[in-house]
C-alpha cells in the first residue's frame, strides 16, 4: 500500500509548476486589460473634473452678467440697442481665471417687427393698456388659453392701427406645439374690426425664446381711434392651445404700431429687452438668452458648447 501512494505522488511531480504557469498567464491576459481601462477610467474622470469646473466658472460669468443686469450696473445700461460688452474676470474661479463675458443687448422688437416698421422713443407709448390671460382650460391635448387685448385712447387727434401682436415665454416645444390663434372678436363700441387684415395673418412664428401672434392690417384700413369728450375704449379676445398641460406664460405683452398724420410710431408695454449671455472658461462656453424687465429676469435659454 505504502509504495502505491509513493508511486501516485512521484507520477504528480511538477503539477502545481503547470497549475502556478496557467494562473500566471491568465492574471497577465485579466491584469493588463484591467489595468489599461482604469488608467483609461481615471484620465477620463480627471477630463471631466476639468469640464466640470469650466462650466462652473463659466457659469459665474452669467451670473455676474445677469448681477449687472438686474442692478442696473452702469456700464451696461448705456448700451443702445444691439451694442455688444465684453469682459474679463479676472479673479479665479474653479481654478479657471480669465473667464471672457459677452453681453449684447437687444430689444424684442427686433424680432417681432421689421425694423422699418417701428420707431422708439415715440409721443403716447403708453397709450396701449395690456389684458390679462384667464385661467387656463384644460383640453384634449393641452391648455387652452383666452386672451383679452384693451386700448385705452384718451389723446387728442386720431390714431390708426397698422399692426398688433402679442408676446408670450417660455415656449415649449416648437411652434407646432401652439395652435391659434383662433376665435378672436372685437367688443366694446366695435373698435375692433377683422376683415382687414392683410393676407396670411394673424402670424404665428417663433422668436427670441418664445412665440407671438401677430395681426397687419392693409393700408389705412386698420382700427381707428378718435379723441372725444369721453376716452376711447377697444378691446378684443382670442384663444390659443399649448400642447403641454404644464406650461404657463412667463412673460407677455402687448407690442403694435400706430399712425396719427402719417407718423408711425411702436406702442409697448413696459420696456423688455432680451440679453444674450455668452462666458467662456478654457475650451467651455455657456449661452444663455434672458428677457429683463424692471429688475426682473427671465432665463430663456441656457446652452453649453452651443454650436456657432
Amino acid at each position: 500500500m505504502m509504495r502505491l501512494f509513493k508511486e501516485l505522488y512521484r507520477k504528480q511531480n511538477g503539477q502545481a509548476f503547470v497549475l502556478v504557469l496557467i494562473l500566471l498567464l491568465v492574471g497577465m491576459l485579466i491584469i493588463a486589460p484591467l489595468l489599461a481601462f482604469m488608467s483609461t477610467g481615471l484620465i477620463s474622470a480627471r477630463s471631466i473634473d476639468d469640464k466640470t469646473d469650466e462650466v462652473y466658472a463659466a457659469d459665474a460669468g452669467v451670473e455676474d452678467a445677469l448681477n449687472k443686469i438686474i442692478t442696473n450696473d452702469a456700464v451696461l445700461t448705456a448700451l443702445d440697442d444691439g451694442d455688444t460688452l465684453s469682459y474679463t474676470l479676472t479673479d479665479p474661479v474653479n481654478g479657471e481665471s480669465n473667464i471672457v463675458v459677452t453681453v449684447y443687448k437687444l430689444s424684442l422688437l427686433e424680432n417681432l417687427l421689421g425694423e422699418d416698421e417701428y420707431k422708439l422713443g415715440q409721443p403716447h407709448e403708453g397709450w396701449m393698456e395690456l389684458g390679462q390671460p384667464v385661467a387656463p382650460l384644460p383640453v384634449p391635448g393641452g391648455l387652452e388659453y383666452s386672451y383679452n387685448v384693451t386700448l385705452t385712447y384718451d389723446g387728442a387727434g386720431k390714431r390708426r392701427v397698422e399692426t398688433i401682436g402679442i408676446f408670450f415665454a417660455p415656449i415649449s416645444g416648437d411652434i407646432d406645439s401652439v395652435t391659434g390663434p383662433y376665435g378672436w372678436e372685437g367688443t366694446d363700441q366695435g373698435v375692433w374690426h377683422f376683415n382687414d387684415l392683410e393676407a396670411g395673418t394673424p402670424e404665428k412664428k417663433l422668436v427670441s425664446g418664445g412665440f407671438t401672434f401677430l395681426w397687419r392690417y392693409e393700408s389705412t384700413n386698420g382700427p381707428e381711434f378718435t379723441a372725444q369728450d369721453d376716452e376711447i375704449v377697444g378691446s378684443f379676445n382670442f384663444n390659443f392651445t399649448v400642447a403641454d398641460p404644464f406650461w404657463s406664460p412667463s412673460i407677455y405683452f402687448i407690442y403694435g404700431t400706430v399712425k396719427e398724420q402719417d407718423i408711425s410710431y411702436i406702442t409697448n408695454s413696459p420696456g423688455y429687452y432680451e440679453w444674450l449671455i455668452e462666458a467662456t472658461a478654457g475650451d467651455t462656453t455657456i449661452r444663455s438668452a434672458i428677457i429683463e424687465e424692471n429688475g426682473f429676469v427671465d432665463i430663456l435659454t441656457w446652452e453649453i458648447d452651443p454650436p456657432a
